[in-house]
């Protein structure tokens, strides 16, 4: 008598063959930190497939750089507001020394030769003064780059000096410049002029601040 072969049908066919896969499963006894992690990660994500397998290794390689991107991106635009009790030096000027004290700060240090330091204050000065103005919004999240741009905007005569001054602040800040003699003496003067100049109104659309994160 001859037998029919059984041809399974789709629920005995999946079951068939997660019996076959569980068969290779290795030990975790034996399973390396790595090899465990990969596990962990194909059981959350319902991966059918050998962790120890090449191709699954650069599946997985692909969905943690995604997973970090993720989570950068994240932090980056939805990042909390600086804390109060942040420290001083990491904000671009402290908001308990007016723009007066900044600037005579500047001169003192520009008359001792201290060049960097006398800039740095300079542009704090201008920074604070645009503050007390209301020219500009100064929040503990304001970089010099995002000041730049927000005054430029209001003080057009003055954009071209400003932005460059920005630029070198960032530059000084990080210790890849240092300031002549000719530009510092050159930003305790604009800083000067700033704190007095008179502002204009911008047309919303000219407005390259309205293009700058808060």
């Amino acid at each position: 008598m001859t037998s029919i072969p059984w041809t399974p049908d789709d629920d005995d066919a999946r079951r068939l063959l997660d019996e076959r896969i569980d068969s290779y499963d290795v030990d975790p006894t034996g399973m390396s930190w790595w090899e465990r992690v990969l596990q962990w990660l194909n059981d959350a994500l319902k991966l059918n497939v050998d962790v120890s397998g090449t191709g699954n290794l650069v599946t997985l390689g692909f969905l943690v750089l995604a997973v970090v991107v993720l989570a950068f991106l994240l932090f980056r635009f939805f990042r909390p507001s600086v804390s109060p009790s942040q420290d001083a030096d990491e904000l671009l000027v402290d908001p308990s020394i007016s723009a007066a004290q900044y600037l005579d700060q500047a001169r003192q240090l520009l008359a001792a030769k201290q060049l960097d330091q006398a800039y740095l204050q300079a542009y704090r000065a201008m920074v604070r003064a645009a503050s007390e103005r209301e020219l500009t919004e100064v929040t503990p999240a304001t970089t010099a780059t995002v000041f730049g741009w927000s005054l430029g905007g209001v003080l057009p005569a003055y954009r071209t000096a400003i932005h460059e001054a920005s630029e070198k602040f960032n530059e000084i800040s990080y210790g890849s410049a240092h300031p002549s003699q000719q530009a510092t003496e050159s930003i305790v003067h604009l800083a000067a002029t700033v704190a007095v100049a008179t502002p204009t109104t911008p047309h919303p659309h000219q407005n390259p601040a309205r293009l700058m994160p808060r």
